[in-house]
This record gives C-alpha cells, structure tokens and sequence, in this order.
C-alpha cells in the first residue's frame, strides 16, 4: 500500500513540474522573417533580447530583427524617457510597437523606445552580469613586469542599478647593478574598490550613493577610504549611448605612506558616458570622469579619469583596454607624486 502511494506521489510531482516548466516557455516572439520562437524572456538590454527556449538553450536576438512579442508574464519595460511600465506583452496592431498591459490599459509604444526590459518576477542572477579579467606584461630590456586582475558586476532593477568594480595591478622591476653593485628590485601597486548604487526618480534624475577604497605607491596613498552621495540627471540614455551627470559630497579618511592621516570634506562631480555596439563583434567603450574640489582643505583639487574599451574575440570573451589618469594637486604623503596615469590590456570574460 505504501509503495502505490509513493509511486502515485512520485508521478504526481513529476506531472506538477512537467508543468510548471511547460509553463514558463509561454512567451512568443516574431521575428522579421515570419519565425516563430517560443520561449521566455530572459531580459532585453541595449537592443539584444535574451530568450530561453528548451532546444536551442538561451538565444540573443538583435531588436531589429524582432517584429513582435508576446509574453502572458508581468514584464518590466523602461523606456528612453525613463518612464517604467509593468505588465504582459499583448498582440500590437501595428509592427515595431510594444503593446504593454498595465493595470490602467494597454499602452503602445515604439520598439526604438524600449531602453531595457525584463520579468517582473526574475531572480537574482538573472538580474546579475559579472566580468572577470586579467593581464601581463613583461619587457626583456628592462625586466620590467605587469600583472594586472580584475572583476567588475552590474546588478539591475527597475528602480536602481548597483555597480562595483575591483582593481589591481602591481609593477616590478628588477635591474642588474653595474659592476661592483648590487642587483636591485622594486614592485608599485596600484589596487582599487570602489562601487555606486543609483536611484531612479522621475524625469531621468536619480539619487548616488558612492564609495571606494584606494591604495596607490606612485601618489603616496597607503589607504584612501571615501563614501558620499549625490544627486544627477541622464540627459542622454538609449540603446547604444548612455550619459549622466551628477554633483554631491563626500568624506574621506587618508593615510599616507609619509605623513600623518587626515579627514577630508570634498565636493564631488561626476560624468560617466557609455557607448555599446551589439553588431558583430560586440564592443563597448566607457569614459568616467570625477571631480574632488577639498573644502575642509580649501585650493587642493582631486580628479580620476578613466577609460575602458571592450571588443569581443569569441563568444563572452573580450580584449578590454583601460586608460587611466589620478591628479592631486596638494598630496599628503611627503614623497608622492601628484599625478599617476598609464594604461592595462587585459582578457575579459562575462558570465
């Protein structure tokens, strides 16, 4: 008798997740060629859809090529504009339209218009996008080496995206002494965490909240720890271009590697411009530009720039490029320099 319960749960719980997977792939999409997928969105970010279906895996389909979509699932559809609309995907009457069932109506609106969308109802790493990297150099004439690591992650809602990125690159040097001296070596590193959480708010403002920790041999920095908040506006934000401008505060503690520690109040400037291209190959190229006017130490001027360029070699791998420049016009350790810039090639894979 126990055995023939068993066996009718069992069949019970295979039948309920048959299902419940079946379920899932109840969303359709129409591609300008007269086919048909069906599936379930994944997400749809800067003009590629992400679609699981149970054959082909998960599949990336450009925007352009896709003349519809219907989705019986509650999706999170944001706008160029910065609007937000939350509902499924109905048949349009008119191709290269998003038909959006919201609780107050359908709403129509124009497939160019569509800057991100995905199920209301996805979990965490569907929302996750990691990138690991890593470079090396090495010159024979001056047994000069670099090695560089880093990780970066973008976590996405409709309501905010989080940001962190980690950092760090040592130098060493090892140099043969003339006759009768000694053989040398040396080692700088240059290591970075730093991470921001934006706010959405109405007509492409947002709030930032922001911090980083810092160490930099060549500037003098033991440890710099900074945490702040601001207020900005995205003046441009679409499928391949994104700009946003923002001002606040922060409060930072340093210590030098000469010197003794401070606290600082600073006023802060942002600017961060991102391009991104989904043709073949898939590139992307980011500028980042922060301003640090002191006010508790009134005439000395801190800024960071940064740029990062990736172009795909194969499917998920990238040669990234990054070129960066620090400027401080009064540092506090007695043998820093003001300025640190230079560049890393490095091997990237997104996950």
């Amino acid at each position: 008798m126990y055995s023939t319960l068993a066996r009718i749960f069992v069949l019970f719980l295979l039948l309920t997740i048959s299902l419940a997977v079946q379920a899932d792939k109840t969303d359709v999409v129409y591609l300008q060629n007269g086919d048909r997928i069906t599936g379930e969105v994944e997400s749809l970010f800067r003009s590629k859809l992400e679609f699981k279906t149970d054959h082909m895996g998960t599949v990336h389909i450009e925007w352009e090529d896709i003349r519809e979509i219907i989705s019986t699932t509650g999706q999170a559809v944001e706008l160029t504009s910065g609007q937000r609309l939350y509902g499924p995907l109905t048949k349009p009457e008119n191709i290269d339209i998003l038909v959006v069932k919201t609780d107050t109506g359908p709403v129509g609106v124009k497939t160019d218009d569509v800057y991100r969308m995905y199920p209301v109802e996805a979990g965490f790493w569907d929302r996750l996008d990691l990138t690991a990297r890593l470079g090396f150099s090495w010159d024979k004439g001056s047994n000069v080496g670099k090695y560089n690591i880093g990780a970066d992650a973008v976590y996405r809602r409709a309501e905010s995206l989080s940001r962190a990125d980690f950092s760090t690159e040592i130098t060493t040097v090892d140099a043969r002494g003339n006759k009768g001296e000694e053989d040398f070596s040396s080692s700088t590193r240059r290591t970075i965490l730093g991470g921001n959480h934006l706010v959405y708010k109405q007509d492409k403002r947002f709030l930032v909240y922001f911090g980083t920790l810092e160490q930099n041999d060549e500037l003098g920095v033991d440890l710099r720890v900074l945490a702040g908040a601001g207020y900005g506006y995205i003046p441009i934000r679409s499928q391949s271009n994104w700009l946003s401008l923002a001002a606040g505060l922060n409060i930072n503690r340093e210590y030098p590697g000469e010197g003794d520690p401070e606290t600082n109040l600073e006023a802060t400037g942002m600017l961060t411009y991102e391009y991104y291209k989904y043709d073949t190959p898939e590139r992307s190229f980011k500028v980042n530009l922060m301003l640090f006017p002191s006010i508790t130490d009134f005439g000395r001027f801190r800024t960071t720039f940064n740029t990062d360029f990736r172009i795909e070699i194969v499917e998920d791998f990238f040669w990234k490029l990054d070129i960066y420049l620090t400027y401080d016009s009064d540092p506090l350790s007695l043998d820093g320099a003001s300025s640190d810039y230079g560049f890393t090639s490095s091997v990237a894979y997104k996950f």
